[in-house]
């Protein structure tokens, strides 16, 4: 189960790609030609699969397709999608991903997908929608700190195409209206230009798609933006909406239940930290006596729940009180 934070992430990607023609379309801008030579983008087909475990997939989505290529021997070659989502870059994407193409050549051997013992070629893409420039180590071997050249030929010597979507060539996406407004969006984020962006957006979704599926490609767009950025406000999203004939105040009725729960949930992480900071101030008087109201000021500064949980445990091991409060200070430049 996703969390929440990853939820309005997930959806956005899912809906995207899950789409054969979007994914077709970006393909076949962004595949090497020496590749697209090779593929039959319109055999594309979603496989039925994931390769991760509950662990990564708070962090990750991963979509696997098939394509046909233009030779027998390799007749559904494997086109891999991973999404990372998260706003900080994930150093380690290179390993993870050996480790789901391992498993999914292992599959293919298992149902003897193989010709002449050898297996079908995987692509690995990954996309990347955060926040921020991301020079993400495409090459494997870069990731692993070699004495010489010697032993690069022990460490596996494999890239993955990566794509930071804030990056990408708005040009090349031009002819697909939602990878248009897709890569828009993204580059946008945190610019003023997201306001005049979204009537647009809903405009030109519901003038190119037909109604329903406009309809709930700007709800999923509107609600990743509710969970990503503060530029744009209730009044930004309602005239916007008001450029639909129809179907725009279900859209909004759905926007207001996502600024509920994200009132309440905001609302619960400040009492959360109230509560561990009125329970470090109780400890410290349990332990030492008389707490000053400078060190209850400077206690009730501190709005990081770890930070305040590290303290806690702190106040039993330190010395004396002095050594504490020089505890609270640090934790007050950090």
């Amino acid at each position: 189960m996703a969390t929440k934070d990853h939820a309005p992430h997930e959806g956005l990607f899912l809906k995207i790609f899950k789409d054969k023609e979007n994914t077709k379309d970006f393909l076949r801008e962004h595949l090497p030609h020496g590749v697209l030579e090779h593929a039959h983008l319109d055999s594309l087909y979603l496989e039925n699969v994931s390769y991760l475990d509950d662990n990564l997939r708070k962090h990750f989505s991963d979509l696997v397709f098939s394509v046909r290529m233009g030779y027998e021997e390799f007749s559904a070659a494997k086109v891999y999608l991973l999404f990372e989502h998260k706003s900080s870059p994930e150093p380690l994407v290179g390993m993870q991903i050996l480790r789901y193409m391992a498993l999914q050549w292992k599959e293919m051997y298992d149902q003897g997908q193989t010709v002449g013992g050898k297996l079908p070629p995987i692509i690995p893409i990954v996309i990347y929608q955060g926040r921020g420039t991301w020079q993400a180590r495409a090459s494997f071997q870069d990731l692993v700190e070699m004495p010489s050249k010697a032993f690069r030929e022990f460490v596996p010597d494999f890239t993955f195409a990566f794509f930071n979507i804030g990056k990408l060539d708005e040009g090349k996406v031009q002819e697909n209206v939602v990878l248009k407004f897709y890569v828009a969006l993204i580059k946008a984020l945190d610019s003023p230009q997201l306001r005049e962006l979204l009537p647009q957006l809903t405009q030109g979704l519901y003038e190119s798609l037909g109604q329903r599926t406009a309809l709930e490609y700007i709800e999923i767009f509107f609600k990743y933006l509710v969970n990503s950025t503060e530029i744009v406000d209730k009044k930004d999203y309602a005239k916007a909406l008001d450029k639909l004939p129809e179907g725009g105040d279900k859209i909004m009725t759905t926007l207001a239940e996502e600024w509920k729960q994200e009132g309440r949930e905001e609302g619960e992480q400040i009492g959360a930290i109230k509560n561990s900071q009125e329970m470090l101030i109780a400890a410290f008087h349990n332990r030492f006596g008389i707490v000053k109201p400078k060190l209850t000021e400077k206690i009730r500064k501190i709005q990081s729940k770890d930070t305040l949980h590290s303290l806690f445990n702190q106040i039993f091991v330190v010395d004396d009180k002095e050594e504490f409060n020089k505890l609270v200070d640090e934790a007050l430049q950090e």
